[in-house]
């Protein structure tokens, strides 16, 4: 007799939980946020502009958009390569009569135990689009605009540090002749004081004196609140905090420029880092418009599929059965035609036949036993099928004609947009 009904699901455990342990591992973690950082001591220009690309949030989002660039990259490379999809499935069917419409498995004759099934399908297919063999080039030429425009935020963040330090240094500068005013107001109120008492003044002069200190107080007070609100400009460029006052040590190199004006506006042409990423762009719309023309190209479909299939059934005892209900009728077969032949004039040829060897032995029953043993992982393979499409799309309701109108005027807004900042430069 049949035991251990549960066991093939036993066998199953340790092979799913290695497949569960590999999906989990596959999942990426999430990342983090770095910690806040601030700006203690002194700040020089080129710690300013360094500390701003790594902490500006503005420019690091614009910086993102690389990493999403190279992946769109490798995905139209990808639609150049075949798709390969995997499954693995089982199931168990407790004993009972299922139903199939108005009749169950009772009336049809058919099995009513219990059995388990597991299967696998591999499947391997490639496509191939009009739009595939030129959405590479469209994908490189918007990696390049992403990266110029990447560029050109570094650009204009660079400038925006720079100029905002040197305001935060004006403002610096400001305080210190505020403060020599203030000196300066100060001795002029001992000195008038000093006059008055001496008799050499008259006493307004000393409260003209104190009027005077008190506005080279308050100009002190209104470039101090400069310099600090400068400060907190360059540090909200620079997306960082202070926990205590710092000090500004830049030193610029003053020289006489020597430019030509058709220099500095050819140069302008050739490097401007905004000027290259509007370039750029037009490119990628270009390309965007050769890849929606694409669409009028024929697609060519190729799928290729392999499957196999496991079905135990859980009481031996039932498959046991029915092979001794098989046997026996063919042995009854056998005795029936013999002795019909025996009934005739004539005997019918191959008769009357032996039919003591219409017996299940032992070595059979275990056979049987053994061929059902398959469950989950003693699959029988199924006929390989390979199927092969090629199809011309004709019309598909104005849709193509809509997206290349589209890709068109994108295109030519690039080139718009690329005149007027060539102009704006210029």
């Amino acid at each position: 007799m049949y035991s251990g009904r549960h066991d093939p699901w036993i066998r199953a455990v340790p092979a799913l939980s290695l497949c569960l342990s590999l999906l989990l591992g596959l999942c990426p973690g999430l990342p983090t946020p770095a910690g806040a950082q601030e700006v203690r001591g002194t700040l020089t220009l080129e710690e300013a502009i360094r500390l701003a690309r790594y902490n500006n949030p503005g420019f690091l989002a614009t910086a993102n958009r690389e990493v999403v660039a190279d992946w769109v990259v490798r995905e139209s490379y990808g639609d150049l390569l075949p798709q390969v999809t995997s499954g693995l499935d089982g199931s168990y069917s407790a004993p009972g009569s299922p139903s199939f419409g108005i009749f169950d498995a009772g009336d049809l004759g058919l099995a009513v135990t219990d059995y388990y099934y597991s299967g696998y399908n591999l499947q391997a297919s490639y496509s191939l689009q009009g739009s595939s063999l030129f959405r590479v080039a469209s994908a490189r030429a918007d990696r390049q605009a992403t990266v110029a425009e990447i560029q050109a935020a570094e650009y204009s963040l660079e400038s925006e540090v720079t100029a905002q330090y040197l305001m935060a240094l004006r403002a610096g500068d400001e305080v210190e002749v505020s403060m020599r005013l203030l000196d300066r107001a100060e001795e002029g109120l001992e000195l008038a004081d000093a006059r008055v008492e001496v008799g050499a003044a008259i006493p307004t002069d000393a409260k003209q004196a104190e009027v005077e200190r008190g506005r080279a107080r308050v100009a002190l007070i209104e470039a101090e609140g400069r310099l600090r609100n400068q400060k907190l400009l360059l540090l909200e460029l620079m997306g960082m905090q202070a926990a205590e006052d710092f000090q500004l040590v830049g030193e610029f190199e003053l020289f006489e420029p020597d430019w030509e004006r058709e220099d500095l506006v050819g140069r302008a042409l050739d490097r401007h880092p905004r000027l290259r990423a509007y370039r750029a762009q037009e490119q990628a719309r270009t390309a965007g418009m050769r890849s929606a023309w694409s669409s009028y190209l024929p697609n060519l479909s190729l799928r290729a599929s392999w499957s196999g299939r496991a079905r135990q059934m859980g009481d031996e005892e039932y498959l046991l059965d029915r092979a001794r209900s098989s046997v026996a009728s063919q042995r009854s077969s056998c005795e029936l035609w013999n002795q019909i032949s025996a009934g005739l004039s004539q005997p019918l040829d191959g008769f009357p036949r032996d039919c003591s060897g219409f017996v299940l032995t032992p070595q059979q029953e275990a056979q049987i036993l053994s061929n059902n043993n398959v469950f989950p992982f003693n699959f029988r393979s199924e006929p390989f099928s390979l199927h092969l499409s090629i199809s011309v799309p004709v019309f598909q309701g104005f849709t193509r004609q809509r997206q290349v109108a589209e890709a068109r005027n994108a295109a030519m807004d690039a080139r718009l947009n690329l005149r007027a900042e060539e102009l704006r430069v210029r």
